[in-house]
């Protein structure tokens, strides 16, 4: 595809159409199901689709934009899988029903009545007590109407929150496109580092777990300020890393650099948001890599972080594992004490999710007890037996942490190739389909075919980001590229590596999918940044071209300067 508008816009006006299809197919597969979707609910999503042409159309005659558009059509792309399967979900009344029993009963018998009129003869309709002659089948009529109104729609998050993103895009476009305001940042770095800890420590206060109220993540916006400040200070210091000794650089150029990172990791480790701390890992030795070049540094840095990595693991791998190898529980011992309960968890998860922990063991005897101290039934049935106990243990363990992982593989594993079909499979039964499980929703109604459709896309996306980062003709926007480029590919392979179970599930969002809170204003920011640093490269790239092809003009602008 050329990197042109024309060219990206025909590809958004097709996505359009495609999105209609979907709409509709959700539509059809809701009456199936004896409920009917909200036509504005689609209008308003399909309306979105006015402000991303318009700012497609202000980034060409306003801006002038020359960078990369390959950038803003996939991030549309992955944003429109992500509107699909919102309504998908919203749509559903089980989904936010309070009593989601009742509402699966009601689409239960929905179904089985449609299967008893279209497949029983008249002899086994009379013994059932019905009608020998079946009903006209009318999937046009639905036994529930949408409840979605005009109002609902103008004061629904999901209205404002796209808006606001492609606001926060505009904006981070138009600062970073300016010499001025990039200067400022790098001199200013560590200061506004300084200053994004204040909303932070009150969320230290008001939060736990890496969640607020709601189930958002107020402090999502932190990674860009973070890593301006980190990109900032090691351009400044990027020169003096290559003094090294045996790899390792001085203590006075490497200190710096290990406070800034660590910085981040001090709120995140007392919010118990263990994901975020994982995606600041790896986008800040993302950042060192592409800083420094030398290989004896590489080597060292990539060695540390593989030993670091492996110690983890290491205490965090369950016992039964463990002992499997010699010596590995005595060395896992010390390590696994030192590590918090909720990491130990999550590769309980990850490595024997449907086989839950022993009652006395130390990271789930806490959860355990109080499970127990609030369903004295249940605390009854446990002393019963050892059998009963273990009954017991394996309903808490599936109803506190193992429910939407092993919900999220079965959903998975139906979906096969093709998928059920859109509003024909059941996601809503995972609680937060819309947002950290939405890869789980999309591979069961889409397939393999759709969940690879968003993989393709993502690293497409990461693709031209380090081509931005290639092309960057000074250090602090190659490292701000790379940075941000890391930051999405990191967090969307550490969501879908989650889900699909090849990695540790932590509970993040998918970048441009998951519409709920923050995250999508955070991605759409660091987008518009990206943007602005393509069109600068391009800038770059053709104010060279020009002083190749007229060099008296470029040795009289240099004698002007």
């Amino acid at each position: 595809m050329r990197n042109r508008l024309s060219s990206h816009l025909f590809a958004l006006l097709a996505l359009i159409a495609i999105e209609v299809i979907g709409y509709y197919a959700i539509h059809k597969g809701a009456l199936i199901r004896g409920y009917e979707t909200s036509w504005i609910g689609a209008g308003r999503d399909l309306l979105i689709y006015l402000p991303l042409i318009v700012v497609a159309f202000w980034l060409t005659r306003a801006q002038k934009f020359k960078g990369n558009w390959t950038l803003y059509t996939t991030a549309i792309v992955l944003f429109s899988v992500g509107l699909l399967v919102q309504y998908r979900l919203y749509s559903d009344p089980e989904y936010n029903a309070r009593n989601k029993a009742v509402a699966r009963q009601e689409k239960t018998d929905t179904l089985r009545m449609r299967y008893i009129n279209q497949n029983y003869d008249a002899a086994k309709r009379q013994v059932m007590g019905l009608p020998a002659v079946p009903p006209p089948t009318d999937v046009e009529a639905p036994a529930k109407e949408s409840s979605y109104t005009i109002a609902s729609a103008i004061t629904s998050s999901y209205t404002w929150i796209p808006i606001f993103s492609l606001v926060a895009f505009a904006l981070a476009f138009s600062f970073c496109v300016s010499d001025r305001f990039l200067l400022w940042i790098q001199r200013n770095s560590f200061m506004i580092v300084l200053l994004t800890l204040i909303p932070l420590a009150a969320a230290i206060v008001s939060s736990s777990a890496g969640k607020a109220a709601g189930n958002t993540t107020p402090w999502e916006p932190a990674k860009v300020p973070f890593l301006l400040g980190f990109a900032g200070i090691l351009t400044a210091r990027y020169k003096d890393l290559a003094r090294t000794y045996w790899g390792i650089p001085r203590a006075r150029d490497i200190v710096p650099l290990v406070v800034m990172a660590m910085i981040p990791f001090i709120p995140f480790f007392a919010l118990k948001d263990f994901g975020q701390m994982l995606i600041f890992s790896g986008a800040y030795a993302t950042l060192y890599l592409v800083a420094v070049r030398r290989w004896p540094q590489l080597l060292v840095f990539v060695g540390s972080v593989m030993l670091v990595i492996s110690i983890l693991v290491i205490g965090a791998l369950p016992r039964d594992i463990q002992e499997k190898f010699p010596l590995l529980p005595t060395i896992a011992r010390p390590i696994q004490h030192a590590l918090p309960a909720r990491i130990q968890q999550r590769f309980h998860l990850w490595l024997d999710g449907f086989d839950p922990p022993s009652p006395e063991e130390s990271w789930w005897k806490k959860d355990y007890d109080e499970a127990l101290a609030k369903d004295p039934r249940m605390r009854e049935l446990a002393d019963q037996s050892e059998a009963m106990k273990k009954s017991v243990n394996t309903d808490i363990w599936f109803d506190k942490l193992a429910f939407q992982p092993a919900q999220a593989i079965f959903g998975i594993a139906s979906g096969k190739t093709t998928g059920r079909g859109l509003g024909l499979g059941f996601p809503e039964v995972i609680p937060i389909a819309d947002s950290d499980y939405v890869y789980a929703a999309i591979a069961e109604e889409m397939g393999l075919m759709g969940g690879a459709l968003v993989v393709l896309a993502v690293l497409i996306f990461v693709i031209a980001g380090i081509r931005t980062s290639i092309e960057a003709r000074d250090m602090f926007t190659k490292l701000c590229s790379a940075g941000l480029t890391a930051f999405m590919g990191i967090q969307a392979l550490v969501n879908i590596g989650g889900i699909t179970r090849a990695l540790p599930m932590t509970g993040i969002t998918l970048p441009f999918v998951s519409h709920g809170g923050f995250s999508l204003i955070t991605s759409f920011a660091m987008l518009g940044m990206l943007m602005a640093f393509s069109h600068r490269n391009a800038q770059d790239a053709t104010a060279v071209a020009r002083a190749k092809r007229e060099p008296e003009s470029a040795i009289a602008l240099e004698a002007v300067q």
